[in-house]
This record gives C-alpha cells, structure tokens and sequence, in this order.
C-alpha cells in the first residue's frame, strides 16, 4: 500500500536522476525532520516568552500571527510526509513544493514572529539542504542566495528600526550566507557523486539479474542433473533433471527450487546416497569426487561432486547427475555409427579389388595359352588381394590396444630396412639422415613399423619423381628426439589438418582413411605425438612433414 507505484520524472530544476526509490526513501526522512522542525518551531515560539523577558529594545510583536503561521507550518509538513508515503509520482514537485513552504514559512516568521524566531536562523538548512541534495546546482544556489537575502533584509530591517547591535547582526547574517553557500555546494557535489553510484549501481543490478536469469534457464535447460547444497548439506539449487533422476516428490522439489523452503538433504529420503558422497568427500578433504550410485528406485547414476570455495557465504558443493543407462545408450548409438560407417568403407574398399580379381580370372581362361598375359593377370591378382589384405590389417589394427613390447631399441636399422624398401624403382627418390646411429628409441617395434610404413606409403603417393623428394630423418643424439618424414608434394590445406587423424578421413580414393588414423593412435599408445607441421614454410622449398614427436622418458 505504501510501496510507491512508479518513479518519478524529473523537472529543470530537479533531474530523473536525483529520483528514485532510495531518493524517495531519503525524503520520506526530510519529510519527518520538516515535521519535528516545524513542532520545534511550535513549541518555540510557545514556551521561550514565557522563560525569558523581552528586550527593552524590542516594539510589541506581533507574537498571534508568528504562531499561526508556525501551526499552518505544522499542519503542511504533516501532509507533505503523508502524501509522500502514498504517492510516488510527482516527487520531483513535492521536492520544489517543500522548498518553496520551507522558505515562505522561515521568512515570515522571522519578519512576524517577534523575537524568538528572528534568533533562529539556522532553521534555513532544510531547504538548502533538499536544493543541494535534489536539485540542479543552479536550484542549489539560487536557494542559498535567496536565503542569504533573506537573512540580510532581517538585518537591514532591523537597522532601519533602529535597533542595537544591529550591525552585529548584518554581519552574522553575512557570515551565515556564505557557510549556507558552502553546505549548498557540498551537498549538490555529494549528491552528484551519490547519483553516479547510484547509475552504477542501477546498471551492475540489471546486469547481474540478467546474468541470473539466464544462468537460471541455463540450468533448467540442462539435461544433466544439477544441485548445489552448502556446507551444511541445505539445498541452494536444484534444476527439474535432477529432480527426475531422484525420484523427489513434487512438493519437496517445488519447495527447493521455487518457494525458497531451502530443503536440507536429510529432508530428502531420495537424495540420501547423495548426501552420503558429498559427507564422504568432505571427511577425506577432496576437491571432485566421480561415482557411481544406484538411486532407491534402482536408476544408476554418474554422480560428478566438485567443492566450490571462496564464495559468498561459506564453500559449497556442486552436485551433477547423470544417468548411465542414458550415457551408455549415447555411447551404443555412437559404436553402431562408427560400426556402419567402418563397414560401409570396408566394403567399398573391398568391392574394387574383388572386381578387378574376379574380371582377372575371367580374362585368365581366354589367355591360358599366353604365358605373357598369365603372368600380367596374375600379377594384377596378387596386388589386389594385397590392397584387400592390407584394408583387413588395418581394421584389425583398431582391435589391437596395448603395445606387445615397449622397450629401448636402437631405431636406425629399422630405418635403413624401410629407406631401401621404398627407394626402388627409383633410387634417389628417399632420402636419409640419421644423427645418430647409435640412438634408442622406446616405442614398441612392430608399431613403430606400422606408422612409419604408413607414412611413408602416404608420402610416395603424393611426392614428385624428383631426387630426395622424401625424407626420413632421425634427430637425437643418445636418444631419438624425433622421426620426420617429408615430401614435396601438395601442401595439407589448413582447414583439413584438423581433421587429419581422425578416422575415414581421406583424399585418396584408394583408401579407407584409417592409416592417418592408426598411426595416430599407435604413437599415443607408446607415449608419443604424431604431428603435421609444414617446414620452411612461406617460400618454395615449402615441404609438408608428419613427425614422431618421442616424449622424452627415463634413462636406461
């Protein structure tokens, strides 16, 4: 009822950003200081005649009307504040409104009241006070001038009257304008600066309520289940994933999110193995915890706990469900995918060399008598039925997981055997630089063959004719620090090499795209990198290479 219903607007003299709810708040205490002034002001005029005789100086006063006008005075500020509490627009108005009743009264008492009030000048600060706090500076300072006006015609009224000390009291009168001139201009500087903060403030609210909102739907988006409970295992969030996976009944979770109740999990029968992980995580002094939980309806969870510190209000604990039958659902969907893409790729990789087979031994009948032909058929047979061989190895590859033997070997022999394999016809072709040929390598043997043959293969296939067109080099003394193989061939696009060693990735239509692939995973599994990098790259020695990045590991 007494909440206002609007913000105010402002006016010239009183701006929409000296306004607002906590500005309004702050009148409603000018408000009530104007009421006690203004019984001060009553009671006054009331009781200091009768305490204290008047000056022999003084003509009659005309004490009837004084009081009149401080009652009158009374009475305004009594509706100022009521009004105040009922309305909120229009404030900028009661502001003027209040200065003006302020002046108006002050000055005429001081002029009617006799005696009493023209001693109590320091009654002007309320409206100095409320120009300086709501108004612009020119409001401001046009409030103290008049106040200070006012004072000094008091004080000439009183030398035209011809009373004593009359200078006296000009001089005051001066003195107390100019410290009404200061107090004007130092509250209009703080109420500046407040209403900068204020903005500030107004801004970082709307931002951070924004930010909650959409962290809040965020959350209620997410098809995990998220808590999170503080030390004391009370309910701070809970997203309606997690009431799902927990069974909760429907009050205890509307209690939890919506209504504020702040559940304690020990509240929750459905959320107790939950509060048993994070009781546990708690004694053992851990940061993130991963377990798995049966719920009492017998759903299995992945239950991920991490500790949230340095928050407002104490550490809490972030609480996310998942449900495994979900996950391993995903994960099936995935292997039945990559399974058809696997074997979609097999067969078409198979399909062709059986063609060619097959037409082969078509064409063998017709040639039987030519010995010449036998043996081009046969030969065209066989290297088919080595490509078929070579797809069949490669899908075996992926079943295969651990090395059979990684230990310390010496790698320059195995690069030599591999340099003059790939050397013919064209001698020249490959090229070789061992730094050192007594250098080990950890990194199992019949693997390190496999990748190095597959790279190689790749290399021949896309190199020119040209002497050293290929390189295999071995860098590291002692130990090999690195294995490069290069060509000049066409350079990898950069938008591809991010997608190089994934599998059924591949250019060639001759290929399955796994080679790339299980080179890849062969170096991981001997604790190694295989990577594409371009050397000299930007002029026209440009060559691509794939390196054997060895991770450097203890000594024998």
């Amino acid at each position: 009822m007494f909440a206002p219903t609007a913000t105010s607007s402002g006016t010239a003299f009183v701006p929409s950003s000296r306004l607002g709810r906590e500005r309004l708040r702050t009148y409603r205490v000018l408000a009530a200081a104007r009421v006690l002034m203004a019984l001060m002001l009553l009671g006054w005029l009331v009781l200091l005649p009768m305490l204290q005789a008047r000056p022999h100086d003084v003509g009659e006063p005309t004490h009837d009307l004084g009081y009149w006008v401080a009652l009158l005075y009374v009475v305004l500020t009594a509706l100022s504040l009521w009004w105040s509490f009922f309305r909120a627009d229009g404030l900028a108005w009661q502001v003027l409104i209040a200065i003006a009743v302020d002046l108006l009264a002050f000055s005429t008492l001081q002029f009617t009241a006799g005696y009493p009030a023209r001693e109590f000048s320091l009654i002007y600060a309320l409206p100095v006070l409320a120009a300086g706090i709501y108004g612009t500076l020119s409001l401001t300072l046009f409030v103290a001038a008049l106040v200070t006006l006012i004072l000094l015609s008091g004080a000439a009224w009183a030398m035209m009257g011809g009373v004593a000390a009359a200078e006296q009291r000009m001089l005051n009168a001066a003195f107390v304008g100019i410290a009404y001139f200061a107090v004007a201009v130092l509250t209009w500087q703080l109420s500046q600066r407040l209403a900068r903060q204020e903005a500030r403030a107004a801004a970082s609210e709307s931002i951070a309520r924004r930010q909650m909102a959409l962290n809040q739907r965020v959350i209620e988006a997410q098809r995990d289940g998220v808590m999170v409970v503080d030390q004391n295992m009370v309910l701070e969030a809970l997203n309606p994933a997690a009431q799902h996976l927990l069974d909760l009944p429907w009050s205890d979770a509307v209690t939890a999110r919506w209504l504020g109740g702040r559940k304690a999990l020990r509240d929750l029968p459905a959320a107790e193995i939950v509060r048993k992980e994070v009781e546990r995580m708690a004694i053992d002094g851990e940061d993130e915890l991963e377990v798995q939980v049966r719920t009492p309806s017998e759903r299995k969870l992945l239950l991920r706990l991490s500790k949230l510190e340095d928050l407002p209000g104490g550490a809490g604990y972030l609480i996310v469900l998942q449900d495994l039958r979900e996950i391993d659902a995903r994960i099936q969907q995935e292997k039945l995918a990559a399974m058809g893409r696997l074997v979609a790729s097999v067969a078409h990789e198979i399909r062709n060399p059986l063609g060619a087979i097959g037409q082969a031994n078509q064409l063998a009948r017709e040639y039987a008598a030519d010995p010449v032909q036998l043996e081009r058929l046969h030969h065209l047979i066989g290297q088919n039925v080595e490509r078929i061989n070579r797809t069949v190895e490669d899908v075996l590859e992926l079943g295969r997981t651990a090395p059979r033997d990684i230990g310390l070997m010496h790698c320059a022999p195995l690069m030599r055997e591999l340099h003059a394999e790939f050397d013919q016809p064209d001698q020249g072709r490959v090229g070789l630089f061992i730094q050192d040929d007594a250098a080990q390598i950890r990194f199992d043997a019949l693997h390190l063959r496999r990748v190095l043959v597959n790279l190689l293969s790749n290399a021949r296939r896309y190199a020119s004719n040209q002497p050293r067109s290929i390189e295999i080099r071995q860098l590291g003394a002692g130990r090999v620090r690195e294995i490069q193989v290069s060509n000049d061939g066409p350079l990898i696009d950069a938008e591809l090499r991010a997608q190089l060693f994934e599998p059924f990735r591949t250019t060639s239509s001759r290929g399955v795209g796994l080679g790339l692939y299980i080179s890849h995973e062969l170096c991981l599994r001997n604790g190694a990198r295989l990577v594409y990098r371009i050397e000299r790259e930007g002029t026209p020695q440009a060559r691509g290479a794939f390196v054997i990045q060895i991770a450097p590991g203890p000594e024998a």
